[in-house]
């Protein structure tokens, strides 16, 4: 807020008129009120305080005493004030109760609160309440913050300073809107509220398990130590029926398996004495396949001998087969000789052809060069015309007058685009505001639903519940009946077997008058029981789902009615949550049309630059091209005549081309023809000169080698290589002779060994009897299934209860971890709501943070007033009682290393801490805050308190922060100050009243 004009009429001193025009200050954001005593400086501040808020700037003056005594009757008084605020101009002409200069009944309290829209005054509120309202959400500071933030008045300067925590968080709170911290903890604690509902419906269902127990107790009274003590015991117990179930089945397990050893060792036996009769069956066979074995026997050994001239024979072979290879290359090199002599000869007379041609092909060459020359120049003058063509086509594109027709229609499509545009510009704003209110609704829609079938199941609950408590009741009257009945069964049973003189087990008479009688069981104790537990649970859990469900209809209705205050009913939501879904879908429709004309209007202004760009370039285009022509046209100009025309030099180049080609193609191909074959021949003559040579040796070599296979025959018994060839056998018939023959030796020397080791069993023993054997085993296993069975039926039992000792374990761990959780989040919630040892809320610890900044930006202006001596600090111990705690200060003095209280400073000390404070908090709002507006400050007095050496660095300080534009008005008589300000307001005192004059030097 920045004051532009403030006129004063019969207030205070002031009898007349008085104004001050704060715009003539020229741009200077400083100024000082002077004057004397009582001359009216400070009732500047009350009459502009005194119009926003319709107080004083100190508070001590009452409206009746506002009033100049030196006023004509007929002059009323009043106060009016303009100023700006975020761009926009405001005027509120205000008058306090004052009395009439005829009638008794005096003036009320009027004012007239309007905005300049740039001709006239709009007025905006004219009732005292509202204009109140309206100036606090302008400025955001209601009287008390207005004051203790930007006006310093003249005995209370130090009330920021000194201010309680609690007036220091409102004011933070208006400033920062911290209101959403506080809310968010607030739902903190609702959530744990809810969490530890959760619990308690928990412990209900691990009541419900522990019911189910062969146990009589009322579980919810004990504690978990007896809990489990009783456990413990009701497992001990049925452990000790199990371990005696067990040895039993131990015991007669031992004898089964005594029993099961005889009929495996009869077994075994009897398998041998099968063994012993099959190895007397495989001992006959091997006898009959003797004979065979002695023929593999011989044809080993002669396979063996033939082994030893099968080298020399193979040697043999090879070499007829390579004498054979030698007779038939010769012949083929002899007549590969006689064929490329007769090749030879042709080539030569084709390469002598070839080389008369030479000099005709030469004539030929020089003729080509001159026919490239000659095409040259008339592919170049035939470019030259198609250029000059393609110029004059491009010539006549080039026409700028259709671009500029293009232009001017887009203008006036952008001018369209402009005039859709302009009822759309707000669309945004009141799309958002549509989707706050859509939201509002929404959540109360949703809360209504979710009463509405709460209530209705509440309603189910009621109904259901006197149905369950009926079943409940019944199965517990079934269940004590099945008892007496099950009594009443026991005793029969131990009637039938007393006799008169003997002592009955339960009440020990001799005498038995009249024996128990049996009576039908209608239903077991086991089957009512479990009723009877099944009933109990449900009547438990429809009570906790009952308590859940009414502990949610209290907080929905409560947050319903917290809600709603400003909203319809229940039957209006739906309605005008239709009627804003509707709005919300036009501005949605609008706010598409809106962006689709914005892209509209600046695709239009980029085709207008474009098209402008184009025709720039066409008139540039249409210049060069007309300066090329003229350059073109003379060239041509000067091109002479041609005997042959392009087509006729092309064809005979291309000719006298083919026909050099083909030449040089035909010699070459002769020459390399005729070099390869004087090759070839060299070749071949020399290969066969080799191979004469070779097949003499070869011959030699032959008649050698079968020298050497008659002897080995002859050393080997065989009388002809016909035999030898019989004899023979591969290395893999060979082998698996071997195999066989080896098979045939082990076989034997097994079955000798297998008869040893059966006879060694058999000696002596008898042939048993198996089936005796069986029978008895089969006994001693059904005995054994038998006490399986009721182990097993032990350990079902036991089973069951370690299943619901589970589920109550797993219930319980349950339980701790909602506890463990609540223990955060209630543990949270309540040190978010201020439960804790600094009894500082979460909102609060915000606002500690906004605060520390605020201390950060004070120290800067107070280290430079005080020269380092003095910092200001947070207080963080926590006070005693209920007091709200986090923004009290301290201050620290450098001099005695020692943090005090700020109460304890002087009056000068406190001047400079207090409007230090005051810099640093118009600081950080304007920084963290866009709709706090703190552009002006107001300082009624102070500086006389301070010595020269403070004095100058406060001036200096309060000169530094000009910079930033802010207004510093001063009321102060030291004369040191007001030479150094050059805009000046005085005050001049008079007999019959003050007057204000405004100087700027």
């Amino acid at each position: 807020m920045r004051p532009e004009r403030l006129t004063l009429r019969a207030f205070g001193p002031f009898a007349g008129e008085e104004t001050i025009d704060f715009t003539a200050l020229a741009g200077r954001t400083m100024f000082v009120i002077s004057g004397n005593t009582g001359a009216g400086k400070t009732t500047i501040f009350d009459a502009l305080t005194f119009a926003l808020y319709g107080e004083t700037s100190g508070g001590e003056r009452e409206m009746s005493e506002l009033r100049s005594h030196f006023a004509v009757p007929e002059q009323k008084t009043e106060v009016e004030l303009e100023f700006t605020l975020k761009g926009e101009r405001y005027r509120i002409i205000r008058q306090p109760s004052q009395p009439h200069p005829v009638n008794k009944t005096g003036y009320s309290h009027e004012a007239e609160f309007s905005r300049f829209d740039g001709t006239t005054w709009k007025p905006l509120a004219v009732k005292i309440p509202e204009i109140k309202q309206r100036v606090q959400e302008l400025i955001q500071l209601d009287h008390k913050q207005f004051s203790q933030i930007l006006l310093l008045p003249q005995n209370k300067f130090r009330e920021l300073l000194m201010a309680e925590s609690k007036d220091k968080l409102q004011i933070l709170k208006q400033l920062f809107k911290t209101e959403h911290y506080g809310e968010f903890q607030q739902r903190l604690h609702r959530q744990a509220l809810d969490l530890a509902a959760r619990i308690k419906e928990t412990k209900t269902k691990q009541w419900a398990k522990l019911e189910e127990l062969p146990l009589q107790a009322n579980w919810s009274e004990l504690t978990e130590a007896d809990i489990r003590l009783r456990t413990d015991a009701l497992t001990t117990e049925h452990d000790e029926w199990l371990a005696a179930a067990r040895q039993a089945e131990v015991e007669t397990r031992a004898i089964v398996e005594k029993k099961t050893t005889q009929l495996q060792q009869g077994e075994q036996l009897e398998a041998a004495f099968q063994e012993q009769e099959k190895l007397q069956q495989t001992e006959q066979l091997l006898l009959d396949c003797l004979p065979e074995i002695e023929r593999m026997q011989e044809e080993t050994t002669a396979a063996e001998r033939a082994q030893i001239v099968a080298p020399i024979h193979d040697q043999w072979q090879q070499d007829q087969e390579q004498l054979t290879q030698l007779k038939q290359r010769k012949q083929e090199t002899e007549q590969q000789v006689n064929r490329l002599t007769e090749r030879q000869g042709i080539v030569q007379e084709q390469v002598n052809r070839l080389l008369a041609e030479e000099p005709s092909i030469e004539q030929l060459s020089r003729r080509l060069e001159k026919i490239q020359e000659e095409r040259e120049r008339l592919e170049a003058e035939t470019r030259l015309r198609q250029q000059q063509q393609q110029l004059a086509e491009r010539l006549k594109q080039l026409d700028p007058e259709t671009l500029r027709k293009q232009l001017e229609q887009v203008r006036v499509d952008r001018k369209t685009v402009q005039e859709q545009l302009r009822p759309l510009q707000n669309v945004g704003a009141e799309r958002l505001q549509a989707q706050e209110r859509r939201f509002t609704l929404q959540q109360l829609a949703t809360k209504y639903a979710e009463h509405d079938k709460l209530e209705a199941e509440r309603q189910q609950l009621i109904v259901r519940g006197t149905s369950v408590r009926d079943q409940k009741e019944t199965a517990a009257r079934q269940y004590e009946e099945a008892r007496k009945r099950e009594r009443e069964q026991l005793a029969a049973e131990l009637a039938k077997g007393l006799t008169d003189g003997t002592a009955c087990p339960v009440c020990g008479s001799t005498t038995h008058p009249r024996h128990a009688v049996a009576v039908a069981q209608e239903l077991s104790v086991d089957i009512a029981q479990q009723k009877f537990l099944e009933a109990q649970q449900a009547h438990q859990e429809l009570q906790a789902s009952y308590r859940t469900i009414a502990e949610r209809l209290q907080q929905l209705t409560t947050e319903i009615q917290q809600t709603s205050e400003n909203e319809s009913g229940h039957a209006d939501i739906a309605l005008q949550l239709r009627e804003v879904e509707q709005t919300e879908a036009r501005l949605v429709s609008a706010q598409t049309e809106k962006g689709r004309l914005e892209i509209r209007l600046q695709q239009l202004e980029q085709s207008m630059e474009q098209l402008q760009l184009n025709i720039d370039r066409v008139v540039k285009d249409r210049t060069g091209i007309e300066s090329e022509l003229a350059h073109l046209t003379g060239r041509l100009s000067q091109s002479g005549e041609t005997a042959k025309s392009l087509p006729e030099l092309r064809e005979e180049q291309q000719q006298a081309e083919t026909r050099i080609k083909q030449f040089e193609q035909d010699k070459q191909q002769q020459l390399r023809e005729k070099e390869q074959l004087d090759r070839d021949l060299a070749e071949q003559q020399g290969r066969f000169r080799q191979l004469t040579e070779a097949l003499s040796e070869q011959s030699e070599r032959l008649t050698k080698r079968e020298q050497a296979l008659h002897v080995a025959l002859t050393e080997e018994a065989f009388p002809t290589i016909e035999a030898f060839r019989e004899a023979r056998r591969s290395r893999e018939d060979l082998r698996h002779l071997h195999d066989r023959l080896e098979q045939d030796r082990l076989e034997r020397q097994e079955l000798k060994l297998k008869q040893e080791q059966v006879r060694l069993k058999t000696d002596g023993q008898v042939r048993p009897n198996l089936e005796v054997l069986r029978t008895v085993v089969k006994e001693t296993t059904n005995t054994l299934s038998e006490q399986t069975d009721r182990r097993v039926g032990l350990e079902k039992e036991r089973a069951h209860i370690d299943q619901l000792m589970a589920a109550w374990e797993s219930l319980q761990r349950q339980i701790e971890d909602e506890d463990a959780r609540y223990g955060i989040i209630g543990e949270l919630a309540r040190v978010g709501v201020g439960e804790n040892a600094q009894r500082m809320t979460f909102e609060t610890y915000v606002q500690t943070a906004y605060f520390d900044e605020i201390l950060f930006a004070a120290n800067r202006h107070l280290h430079e007033m005080t020269s380092g001596r003095f910092q200001l600090e947070r207080k963080t111990e926590a006070g005693k009682g209920l007091k709200k705690y986090g923004l009290d200060l301290n201050v620290f003095d450098a001099y005695t290393s020692q943090t005090r209280h700020v109460k304890t400073l002087s009056g000068g000390e406190s001047f400079k801490a207090s409007l230090a404070l005051a810099l640093g908090l118009s600081e950080v709002v304007q920084e963290a805050s866009g709709g706090v507006s703190l552009e002006t400050m107001f300082i009624d007095e102070g500086f006389g308190t301070l010595d020269p050496e403070s004095l100058e660095q406060a001036i200096e300080t309060l000169l530094s922060i000009q910079e930033s534009g802010r207004m510093v008005g001063i009321i102060s008589h030291v004369q040191e100050l007001k030479s150094r300000v050059d805009a000046k307001i005085e005050v001049k005192q008079g007999k019959t009243g003050s007057t204000i004059a405004l100087v700027v030097e």
